[in-house]
């Protein structure tokens, strides 16, 4: 078992840069015009942060958002626990890392969700690769964009659930970007990628299926948390800021081409890839029913030590 002094560390060292960020002003109690640092994934499954600040429900909330950005999941957490962002976006196996080690982040809003129709995750090969199902990855060497992660347990989800054995793959680390390239030079058998990365490796690669699949028919990819004390400190801020979120969903939804605008703008990504590729469904409500589902796949594959009820890591917000 990591403590949370271990855990802190570890998460220091693979995000040194986020710490470095400063942090802007904050607000001096919970009714005054308020200010929120927000560290953000730049991707389409976290996209409500930029809907909501661009469409304006952020400042009709009386509030200031700042988002920066980060490269993961990881990187976020460790700029939160250092107080240099005051809510996150990330993954539950992040969060729930965090949880059984002692620093204990709550969710207050979602963000992506997975459904039957979700495509934006996919398990892929190279083009000339034999590989067709699940029983054809064992013993080979998948691609994830971190170890003890997400990704390894919806991989090892995915190959178990689709006729394969889940305890005799191998993982290596490997960034999005440079996923396609490992599959051309064949040093990976796969990759579990996402959007808008998948969409740029047409030609060289193709998808098996949606690698999240495995882990349940529907359930919350992402969400936003933040530090109990901050949210103890600024319950009226987070529940403006949590029904902004909701307003951005709820709209980007229903919006596919004008929110894929505000996602070229804000996460500088490609316009040509963005208009093609498949897009994510984002959640309008949290709850702990869409949450254990990863924490008992990730206890199940030892990314964490146990599993645990999820509603400890949901925000109770105070009745007004």
């Amino acid at each position: 078992m990591v403590n949370r002094a271990a855990f802190l560390g570890r998460s220091v060292a693979l995000s040194t840069s986020a710490l470095l960020v400063p942090s802007a002003l904050r607000a001096a109690a919970a009714d005054a015009p308020a200010v929120i640092n927000v560290g953000a994934i730049p991707l389409d499954t976290i996209g409500t942060v930029y809907y909501a600040l661009d469409l304006g429900y952020f400042k009709n909330a009386g509030l200031t958002v700042n988002i920066q950005t980060m490269p993961g999941g990881p990187q976020a957490a460790a700029a939160l626990a250092a107080g240099a962002i005051d809510v996150s976006v990330g993954p539950i196996t992040t969060v729930a890392l965090a949880h059984l080690h002692g620093v204990d982040f709550k969710y207050i809003a979602p963000a992506a969700i997975i459904t039957g129709h979700t495509l934006t995750d996919p398990l892929m090969v190279a083009i000339d690769s034999t590989i067709t199902k699940g029983a054809d990855l064992n013993g080979k060497t998948i691609g994830i964009s971190g170890l003890k992660s997400m990704q390894q347990v919806s991989a090892m989800s995915w190959v178990d659930t689709h006729g394969g054995d889940a305890k005799s793959l191998k993982f290596v680390e490997l960034p999005f970007p440079q996923m396609g390239q490992a599959l051309v030079q064949h040093r990976v058998d796969a990759v579990t990628s996402v959007e808008p990365f998948a969409s740029s490796f047409k030609g060289i690669a193709r998808s098996l299926g949606n690698v999240l699949d495995g882990i349940a028919p529907t359930f919350m990819e992402l969400g936003y948390f933040a530090p109990p004390a901050w949210l103890q400190a600024n319950p009226a801020t987070a529940n403006r800021f949590v029904a902004a979120l909701r307003q951005a969903a709820i709209w980007a939804n229903t919006h596919q081409k004008e929110s894929a605008e505000i996602l070229v703008r804000y996460a500088k990504l490609d316009p040509a890839v963005v208009s093609t590729m498949a897009r994510a469904t984002y959640g309008t409500t949290l709850s702990a029913s869409m949450i254990q589902p990863v924490i008992d796949a990730s206890a199940k594959y030892d990314v964490i030590d146990k599993t645990f009820p999820a509603s400890e890591l949901i925000w109770q917000a105070p009745r007004p």
